[in-house]
């Protein structure tokens, strides 16, 4: 065991060099130094009270949405339509925090956070029960469905609850009406946009490992994964897993665009989860679906992300090429994951 974890960290630190030396090729094109331009993302993403904190902020959603497909591929399957979630969270989580009055904060955050997740329940609700007891599959399905989502919740914002002063307004935002203050997540260090979300992102974590270590169904959802036909020889409900891991891939993405908007925009604001559903999957991956992997892939992205603007800030290399760099590193290191999970999975169906 030692052996195997010191070749899957040594395979990972080859990726990441040869993810950063790639990226080196498009800096010297920009006619940057790739060592000056690394020195500034790093010092971009963790020197400082300022980038610590702003690097933390942005992994919450990472964590998340990792977490979200971390349950899924656990399964043997792809959430494809996390985005779609992501989006239905965070606009119930928005009008249920704009529009109910009079309740205390703890109330009105659970119950923003519980509309959330029944949205995403409800979405995921026919992929998961076609997956799981028709054979459908589950790509494809969250996939287009996802479209829908996220252009739903753009017409219903737009024709819906969106005001008509925020409509002629210099923003021109697709946006809903703000939230009471009584459903906002406390800042953890005022002023800085670090909040509570975080320690719920933490405890979910926390929540991930006792489930995928300490419990039954944990352990069968893992030989689901790596070995279907041996799961369904050993008794597991194989139906009802499945049918379980995608509905609760689903629940955990409408909790992830909740807490952006209770916890970041205050208003649910069309747009603001762009790419976060593909990058959950990508963390989830780098993570190794791990307890432990998944949050630390989250930081790492998190880290990635503040870094590379401020040294698309504090160097010429233009935003455009910032963006090929974070996507060279993050594929070079996930398609090592993606590798890794599908040898372990290989083994396992060869002892079926």
């Amino acid at each position: 065991m030692k052996k195997e974890m010191i070749q899957s960290i040594l395979r990972l630190v080859i990726a990441l060099a040869i993810g950063l030396i790639v990226s080196s090729i498009f800096i010297l094109c920009a006619g940057e130094n790739p060592m000056e331009a690394y020195a500034a993302m790093l010092q971009g993403a963790f020197v400082g009270k300022l980038n610590i904190l702003t690097t933390l902020r942005w992994s919450v959603p990472y964590i998340m949405a990792g977490l979200a497909s971390a349950v899924a591929i656990r399964a043997g399957m792809f959430n494809m339509g996390l985005e779609g979630c992501i989006y239905l969270g965070g606009l119930a989580a928005g009008i249920v925090g704009a529009y109910t009055k009079g309740l205390p904060s703890v109330l009105h955050i659970g119950l923003c956070l519980l509309a959330a997740m029944l949205v995403g329940a409800v979405w995921m609700y026919l992929p998961s029960r076609l997956k799981a007891y028709h054979g459908v599959n589950e790509v494809i399905m969250t996939w287009m469905m996802s479209y829908i989502a996220v252009l739903l919740c753009q017409f219903l914002a737009s024709e819906v609850f969106q005001k008509e002063e925020d409509i002629t307004s210099a923003v021109q935002q697709v946006r809903t009406p703000e939230i009471m203050e009584s459903a906002k997540l406390s800042q953890l260090v005022p002023p800085y946009q670090l909040n509570t979300s975080f320690l719920i992102a933490i405890g979910l974590c926390v929540l991930y490992y006792l489930f995928a270590n300490r419990t039954k169904m944990g352990y069968e959802q893992k030989m689901l994964g790596m070995a279907p036909k041996f799961a369904e020889y050993g008794g597991v409900n194989v139906k009802r897993m499945q049918y379980y891991s995608l509905l609760f891939s689903g629940i955990l993405g409408a909790l992830t665009g909740a807490m952006e908007i209770l916890g970041v925009h205050y208003r649910y604001v069309h747009g603001f989860g762009l790419d976060m559903g593909a990058n959950g999957i990508l963390v989830s991956l780098m993570g190794r679906l791990s307890p432990f992997g998944v949050p630390a892939a989250g930081v790492f992205m998190g880290a990635v992300q503040n870094g590379a603007r401020a040294m698309s800030r504090n160097t010429n290399v233009s935003l455009d090429t910032v963006r090929i760099l974070i996507s060279v590193v993050v594929i070079c290191i996930t398609a090592e994951g993606l590798y890794e999970v599908l040898k372990i999975k290989k083994k396992m169906r060869e002892g079926d």
